[in-house]
């Protein structure tokens, strides 16, 4: 950790601990991360107030006619068209501009035009400044959410998250009880005839902007990677521009069903809560709960979104997040329609913390593992399109809500003798556009929550295997030698590498086989050479994985196996893991089933030792095609690359015993030491001594 206790280690390295106390020990050191959370408190706090201030106004403006109803779904409106269309965009910027300065930027910028709202008396303007607003949204959100992964270590994400979600949206029940304060104390102690007097709504939205400008110097603490405080980074080729990049992202997500069914599944959950806060005012008039019913409401829900982001960790030891998102959608779905149906305030709470419990569970789920699905490099982007998404349902929801109930017609109110024998106007029981368009919104979700778990399930599925591989045909009691592999990204030094390790084995008497993948057989030259062609540009993802494990198959039986077998070492340049990060997860076609299919064409040969050379994509490549030219492979673009790396890594920091991560960085003759001092434990070679490493290197040059 660095001295002001931000991870000094790579994230993704270490595997996450979950929410556990160590972890919360852990972020509390890290200044980076305290600053990122305090900001994020006081400005969602005061984004909570100014909604439901903005809301207020917005009716207040037009006074109790019809046309309030359809000037809130405008306002909304103006919300949800800058997540719809510059949100994925925003995401692009994010990545090539310092997401530091963004956020300090987006935060001023906000907090200048909340504090002229008040003094407008136009529905119009109150529209525009609610775009100019959101659309800084817009950027703040990725930049933010980019961020997060990059301060703190891969063990305490899911602890970071959830102070990130509570801070981000478990504020709404304190939001929602400081507006009410601050709209009494309003009413009650500004002086007659001043300006607060005649627009007590101007409390709250000042409180919103005041919330902003003391946010903004707490972003100055951040102490951010480069790599991520500024997501442009050297290139071989020219930097692509915004829309490049952007279809870049999607394409991303158009290959990751995890994440796709991850995004919608949010965009359902949050669409419900949408649903419940603009139709809240409604509900609560309709149970005759009086000026405080929709600030219990309100409280109600975010007290259970508290509950449900604090309730994941210990659920997630137990089952995997992804098995508690859908569900989470259902209980929340089932939890509205049972609010829609009660009679009176006191009986609608409980349904409506459960519905937030619900809420709170499935969104923590889903924004943890999308966090661990998505590389760096296409981060801001990624958490464009999945913050667009839950802004447009959110936002969008809020739209057609209020022009749903206007349609349907508002529940009418009677005349009713209260329970002092005093008639009263209240609202009988009874069925009407509020109470529908909640049961509409409930069972919407109830069934997103269906259709989810059947996609999230067989994306699972794909991801867990095809069936092929049963037993292992190969007799490991019959292999006598060593089996060693390199991996690593291209132009990474692999070849340098096994010809130094080579020298050094057969130094100490022992016999070095070298082989190559795909190739070292006659049949597996043939297909490297159609692989790796240009001229194959059209190949499908899924005949290339085959053919991988094809030449795979011939390679372990008619070089590697018996070359074990007569108790030689075998120093191979690549294997498995190769097909699972290429195929696997850089072109998406599941980790494990192409781990599957390979496990069955090597009859479950594993190496004793993997070797993984870390090399930057960007440097790596440009070595690689200096002489030759890029290969297919080689050209299949920057993120391509990175996203390889990412998968190499988390495969390394599952098992340390078998992979030895080495920092390609360094002199050749230091990576050489430390490959050598690990196969020394399996082959019993002395150490080597420095200047033995250099006479090695220098005969291999030679």
């Amino acid at each position: 950790m660095d001295e002001d206790g931000s991870p000094a280690a790579e994230p993704e390295q270490i595997p996450p601990r979950g929410g556990t106390a160590a972890a919360y020990r852990e972020l509390l050191r890290n200044r980076s991360f305290r600053a990122l959370a305090s900001a994020t408190f006081l400005s969602s706090m005061g984004d909570w107030i100014g909604f439901l201030a903005i809301i207020a106004l917005t009716a207040d403006i037009l006074g109790p006619t019809r046309a309030a109803a359809f000037a809130v779904s405008g306002v909304m409106m103006a919300r949800v068209v800058p997540s719809l269309l510059l949100g994925p965009v925003a995401g692009v910027f994010v990545d090539r501009w310092d997401r530091r300065r963004v956020m300090i930027a987006t935060h001023l910028g906000r907090g200048v035009v909340m504090a002229l709202i008040p003094f407008t008396n136009e529905v119009l303007t109150l529209v525009m400044a609610t775009l100019i607003i959101e659309m800084m949204s817009s950027l703040f959100a990725p930049a933010k959410d980019s961020v997060l992964p990059s301060i703190v270590r891969r063990s305490d994400l899911v602890a970071a998250n959830q102070v990130n979600l509570l801070t981000t949206y478990g504020t709404l029940p304190l939001g929602a009880a400081v507006y009410s304060v601050l709209v009494a104390l309003t009413v009650a102690l500004a002086p007659e005839g001043s300006f607060l007097a005649g627009r007590p709504l101007a409390a709250p939205i000042w409180f919103n902007a005041a919330s902003f400008f003391i946010a903004a110097p707490l972003m100055l603490f951040l102490r951010i990677p480069r790599r991520s405080a500024q997501g442009r980074t050297l290139d071989v080729n020219p930097p692509m521009g915004a829309w490049s990049s952007l279809k870049q992202g999607f394409r991303f997500v158009a290959t990751q069903p995890v994440i796709r069914s991850l995004i919608f599944g949010v965009m359902v959950a949050f669409a419900v809560a949408g649903v419940v806060i603009t139709t809240g005012e409604f509900f609560a008039n309709l149970l005759n709960a009086g000026p405080a019913g929709y600030g219990i409401l309100v409280a109600a829900v975010g007290a259970g979104l508290v509950v449900g982001l604090l309730a994941t960790a210990p659920l997630a030891h137990r089952i995997a997040p992804e098995r508690l998102f859908s569900p989470g959608i259902g209980v929340a779905g089932g939890a509205l329609i049972v609010t829609a149906l009660m009679p009176n305030l006191w009986t609608a709470i409980p349904p409506a913390i459960l519905m937030g419990f619900g809420a709170g569970i499935s969104f923590i789920c889903g924004y943890t593992i999308l966090q661990q699905r998505v590389v760096d490099s296409i981060r801001g982007r990624t958490f464009g399109a999945f913050n667009s998404g839950v802004r447009v349902a959110i936002f969008g929801s809020s739209v057609a809500v209020p022009l749903l109930i206007g349609v349907l017609g508002r529940e009418r109110r009677e005349v009713i003798v209260g329970p002092e024998g005093v008639p009263e106007l209240l609202y009988p029981y009874t069925f009407g556009g509020v109470r529908i368009t909640l049961l509409v919104g409930g069972v919407a979700a109830a069934l997103g929550a269906v259709v989810i778990a059947r996609s999230l399930g067989a994306a699972l599925r794909s991801e867990s295997g095809i069936g092929l591989s049963a037993a292992a045909n190969v007799d490991t009691g019959s292999l006598k030698g060593a089996f060693i592999v390199f991996e690593g990204g291209d132009g990474s030094g692999k070849s340098t590498q096994i010809r130094l390790l080579r020298s050094a084995v057969e130094r100490a008497g022992h016999l070095a086989v070298v082989t190559r993948e795909p190739g070292g057989t006659r049949l597996g030259e043939v297909v490297r050479e159609l692989l790796l062609a240009r001229s194959s540009e059209d190949m499908d993802e899924r005949t290339e994985a085959l053919l991988y494990a094809a030449a795979r198959a011939q390679h372990v039986r008619e070089v590697i196996v018996p070359a074990l077998q007569r108790g030689s070492v075998v120093l191979c340049d690549r294997f498995i893991d190769s097909s699972i990060v290429y195929q696997g997860a850089a072109r998406g076609l599941g980790e494990e089933r192409i781990a599957d299919l390979n496990r069955w064409a090597t009859g479950g040969l594993e190496p004793d030792l993997v070797l993984l050379l870390d090399v930057d994509p960007a440097a790596g490549l440009a070595r690689a095609s200096k002489d030759t030219g890029p290969d297919r492979l080689e050209a299949a673009g920057l993120e391509f690359h990175r996203l390889v790396r990412g998968a190499y890594r988390r495969r390394a920091a599952t098992d340390p015993e078998r992979y030895l991560v080495l920092d390609t960085t360094q002199p050749v003759e230091d990576v050489h030491a430390r490959i050598r001092e690990r196969v020394s434990l399996l082959l019993g070679l002395p150490a080597a001594t420095a200047v033995e490493v250099v006479r090695t290197h220098d005969e291999e040059r030679r």
